[in-house]
């Protein structure tokens, strides 16, 4: 999609496929496609698949698609499974698990900018399935972070932390 007019319409399979953080992830509507309104991103991920402790400039919204996350914010972890929606306001410090052997869930940044951040600590993706399992590269995530306003505050404080599939770059 390169402008919005009228109704548009994203194909099931459709979008720009990247390798990012040890998931496939795939920009549905891009924040170039909103003027940075938004950015709406579907993220396939294995179990173990974590995010350092983070806050970002934008409202991030996860609605569960397949399987189940584990969100930790504010000192509290609480379970999202298929059909659930969890709201993190920006700038509140976050990070979610995969608790499930796998995890598809979509992801809406208000205002957009995240899947830009997206494509510079991840690579494209040569097809639609996940990079191989390999150890978390935090480095790369908090090297790019900054360049969009995404702060890494820390490790991932799960338990399980540590067996995410980051791939080859990220």
């Amino acid at each position: 999609m390169t402008e919005l007019k009228g109704a548009n319409v994203v194909a099931k399979g459709a979008g720009e496929l990247l390798w990012f953080n040890g998931s496939l992830a795939t920009i549905k509507v891009s924040s170039d496609d909103t003027k940075d309104a938004f950015d709406l991103v579907e993220i396939f991920a294995r179990a173990g698949n974590v995010t350092p402790l983070h806050k970002d400039p934008s409202c991030e919204t996860f609605h569960v698609l397949e399987g189940e996350l584990l969100f930790h914010s504010e000192g509290r972890e609480r379970r999202a499974v298929v059909g659930d929606t969890v709201v993190v306001p920006r700038g509140t410090p976050h990070a979610f698990l995969v608790t499930s052997p796998t995890a598809r869930f979509l992801v809406l940044n208000v205002p957009g900018a995240h899947d830009r951040f997206f494509r510079a600590a991840g690579m494209p993706a040569p097809a639609a399935e996940l990079p191989p399992p390999g150890p978390p590269n935090i480095a790369i995530l908090k090297a790019t972070a900054p360049q969009f306003g995404i702060e890494i505050i820390g490790p991932p404080p799960f338990a399980a932390a540590g067996t995410a599939a980051p791939g080859p770059k990220g």
